[in-house]
């Protein structure tokens, strides 16, 4: 059942309706009695009940109470105004005098109780902040531990490029080769503009209408390491600087420009640009950028390539966005070599389901697809190394007319009507439910779960949270809540107190979708998070790639370190599994093991990977 802690004898909602409703239903009912009763001592009798019943209402059922017992008694005051003015009755001088007493007692005991209340309050909200000190220390102590470990490892001291990376990363708003704002600044500046439009499209009837793209362009030069060991670091440093110095230039003014890194240049711009003046735009930056390599009759042969990426088509996240655009800026240099790459981006399936529709026709959507069941809960089993099953990671499912429509697409959709509040608490109250179902099977099997931001920086979500885990009676114990990577680095301040209150419960966290965007193992320590789940993009070409072989194994040496757990997802091949196995890692979970199954399945699946 759920519960209310903000009333202070009846917190349980069912309860308290069936209280207040007999309690109506009672001072009706001695009113109508006393009424039709023509003998004086009954009247009498009765008014006193009635005024413990108003004080009762007054104390037990809270402020609601109150206004309940006032109306109440208010009615009681003209009619036995009416009995006495018209009906001469002899007891009605004595009722309405105990009514009117009645009344005032109520008025300064409410006020009584409010200032009790909000006495209690402070003393709760001291007790929190307290609670909150001594948990921010003991994160900032573990931070500063953990932040050593990083640092002081040996493998990343013996790896002179990715040392000076994470060294760049640590001051990176600013560069100080080219003055040009850093990594940080670009990723947070896409950020800040998403979440703004995000928000306005909440307030609008019509998201599309409101919804303000924008793009980024990747712009780097082809060959950078060839070429820096031909001129050597300090002549590539002048021509970087030359590099920023004409993209400044040559950028429109309300453009941003940033430095990423070697000679990589992000251009993120809101001007509503066509395709071809996007790519006329485009084309005028890298020839600027290429000037910097000649001067009157001698030139270098240094070749610059662009990639571009779009929000919201392309992502809703900063840091993907500048990785998507990086992405195509390699497939384009690879075009270049002959290497021929994929087409452009197609439209998702679904897309058209949510497009061009207002607020209220959106949430319409949402609202059939929850009753028809197309919108639905699927649970994906996690293994360990030995293939034992641990738990299950929950996913949301939309399925419309036999499409099944990708989660960034109505996930996009709910953010943006503003319905993200009722979808995320669709998926917490099934997947919880769940969790305590497969715990009455198997008490040590988890769920995860994914938590958005924008579930995060409501401001009753930790209310919100505490009534589903007590509805559902589930053990938090075994609840992990994924949280994303790009969306918790950089909203962590508005988000920090919730997280740190939600890990009081004994909820652990996980940092989601690690190697999407521009992660950082830095940040790593900073968060409160005790398990990693490696994104499967970043795992997919481990067979293949040893750059990605070797970044992965020191991701999970240097998280087993810091006492992080490691989950690798989206394992699609044996091969693949194989190289995560014999790397450390902890958890598993992908296709190759198995695929999401319904809530039906589950029962069966435990018994079956439980022999």
């Amino acid at each position: 059942m759920r519960k209310n802690n903000g009333r202070l004898f009846i917190q349980n909602d069912a309860i308290y309706v069936a209280v207040v409703f007999v309690s109506v239903f009672l001072f009706i009912a001695l009113i109508a009695l006393q009424i039709f009763s023509g003998i004086h001592a009954t009247r009498i009798f009765v008014g006193v009940a009635l005024m413990f019943l108003s004080f009762s209402m007054n104390v037990f059922e809270g402020k609601f109470g109150f206004y309940i017992s006032y109306a109440l008694n208010f009615v009681q005051f003209m009619i036995y105004t009416y009995e006495y003015v018209m009906m001469k009755n002899e007891s009605a001088p004595i009722l309405l005098a105990m009514t009117f007493v009645t009344m005032v007692i109520n008025m300064i005991l409410q006020y009584y109780v409010i200032k009790l209340a909000t006495k209690i309050k402070g003393i709760e909200d001291a007790k929190r902040d307290e609670r909150g000190k001594a948990i921010r220390k003991e994160l900032e102590d573990q931070m500063f531990s953990r932040t050593s470990l990083i640092v002081n490892y040996e493998a990343m001291g013996n790896n002179q490029g990715l040392s000076e990376a994470i060294g760049r990363n640590l001051n990176s708003s600013i560069d100080p080769l080219t003055t040009l704002p850093g990594r940080d600044a670009i990723t947070e500046r896409a950020y800040k503009l998403i979440r703004e439009d995000i928000s306005n499209m909440k307030e609008s009837d019509n998201p599309d209408k409101v919804c303000r793209p924008f793009a980024v362009i990747y712009l780097a030069l082809d060959h950078f390491d060839v070429i820096t060991r031909s001129i050597g670091h300090k002549s590539m440093d002048l021509f970087i600087q030359s590099m920023a110095h004409r993209l400044r230039e040559a950028a429109d003014p309300t453009d941003m420009v940033a430095r990423i890194d070697d000679a990589d240049f992000v251009i993120l711009f809101r001007r509503s640009l066509t395709p071809e003046a996007e790519k006329r735009y485009a084309d005028k930056l890298v020839k600027e950028a290429g000037r910097a390599f000649a001067a009157g009759l001698d030139s270098m042969n240094a070749s610059i390539f662009y990639g571009t990426a779009h929000y919201p088509a392309d992502s809703r996240h900063g840091g993907e966005l500048i990785a998507i655009a990086e992405e195509r800026m390699s497939k384009a240099s690879a075009v270049a070599a002959g290497n021929p790459e994929e087409a452009d981006r197609e439209s998702l399936p679904g897309e058209d389901i949510f497009k061009g529709k207002s607020k209220d026709e959106i949430i319409a959507v949402f609202e059939r697809a929850i009753a028809d069941g197309s919108l639905h809960m699927a649970y994906q089993p996690c293994f360990t190394a030995d293939r034992k099953l641990t738990g299950f990671e929950a996913f949301l499912r939309f399925e419309k007319n036999g499409v099944s429509i990708p989660p960034q697409v109505f996930l996009a959709a709910s953010e943006n009507a503003g319905y993200m509040r009722r979808v995320g608490g669709f998926s917490l109250e099934n997947s919880l439910g769940t969790l305590a179902y497969i715990n009455k099977i198997d008490p040590d099997l988890t769920m995860n779960i994914n938590i958005s931001n924008y579930q995060l920086i409501e401001p009753d979500f930790i209310q919100a949270f505490q009534n589903i885990v007590s509805y559902t009676d589930c053990n938090v114990k075994n609840l992990i809540l994924d949280l994303q990577e790009e969306s918790l680095i950089s909203s962590l301040a508005d988000i920090r107190m919730t997280i740190e209150e939600l890990a009081t419960t004994g909820v652990k966290m996980a940092l989601d979708n690690f190697g999407r965007g521009y992660s950082s193992f830095n940040a790593i320590p900073l968060l409160p998070v005790s398990v990693l789940k490696l994104d499967g993009n970043f795992t997919s070409n481990l067979a293949t790639d040893p750059t990605v072989r070797i970044l992965t194994r020191s991701a999970i040496t240097l998280m087993h370190d810091i006492d992080i757990t490691v989950t690798a997802t989206g394992v699609g091949q044996e091969d693949q599994f194989e190289i995560l196995a014999g790397s450390g890692c902890d958890r598993f979970q992908g296709l190759f093991l198995g695929q999401a199954i319904a809530p039906d399945d589950i029962e069966e699946f435990i018994s079956t990977h439980s022999k």
